[in-house]
């Protein structure tokens, strides 16, 4: 039986339809808790600021809603790992995106400040590691940065974007400009209430570590290292 830790709004009413009001944010909560207790005990980063490296991949990850750090712990890091252990973690610049993270960035579609971020750091990449193969990733609200941030970038800079790998992502099936749609990978179990842009985390909506290998197989199937 599926568990869902936050109850408020029908499940079917997108959360950027209406304003919202008394939402119960028990869920999101949950999110931040498990994320920061697996920092704790599993002494995992949660924190990558390897940019200015130009490593020959470069992902640029941006965590879920309350999660610490630049990376977070629930996603992040474990897709980081398996892909470190195929193609080598030596080839791997891992830069995370600074933004609040917010319950209300979430409700508003993505918080405007890291959509700006991530450009920013895109485009930084593009400039600073001119031979540098970059991944854009997300999770949760951080999938929603994904797609604001690219709709910030031109064209010869999404040019240069050799993959992107979403997890959790409420705008699941909206199309990237100028990324075909071939180097994009979303991970979503049907189950997953936020892919289907709703105010619910449930427990299907933390458990996408488990796609950490088929992600990371992805992206070495985008970029030659």
């Amino acid at each position: 039986m599926k568990h869902c830790f936050l109850f408020g709004l029908p499940l079917l009413i997108p959360a950027l339809a209406f304003p919202v009001v008394n939402v119960d944010t028990s869920g999101f909560q949950e999110l931040g808790t498990l994320s920061n207790n697996l920092k704790e005990r599993l002494s995992i980063s949660d924190t990558e600021n390897e940019l200015g490296l130009c490593r020959p991949v470069t992902i640029i990850f941006a965590r879920g809603t309350i999660e610490p750090g630049n990376v977070g712990t629930l996603t992040g890091p474990p897709f980081f790992n398996a892909l470190g252990l195929i193609i080598g973690r030596d080839n791997i610049g891992i830069q995370g995106v600074p933004y609040a993270a917010t319950i209300g960035g979430y409700l508003a579609g993505g918080d405007s400040g890291g959509s700006e971020n991530l450009a920013s750091l895109t485009k930084q990449a593009v400039s600073q590691c001119p031979d540098t193969q970059i991944v854009l990733s997300g999770y949760s609200q951080g999938a929603q940065l994904v797609h604001n941030g690219v709709d910030q970038i031109p064209p010869e800079v999404a040019a240069r974007v050799g993959a992107v790998v979403l997890f959790g992502d409420p705008f699941q099936g909206r199309p990237f400009p100028n990324i075909d749609a071939s180097r994009v990978k979303t991970f979503c179990f049907p189950e997953d209430l936020i892919c289907k842009d709703t105010i619910v985390v449930d427990t299907y909506h933390l458990a996408y570590a488990v796609d950490a290998v088929p992600a990371a197989q992805f992206v070495k199937d985008h970029v030659s290292v």
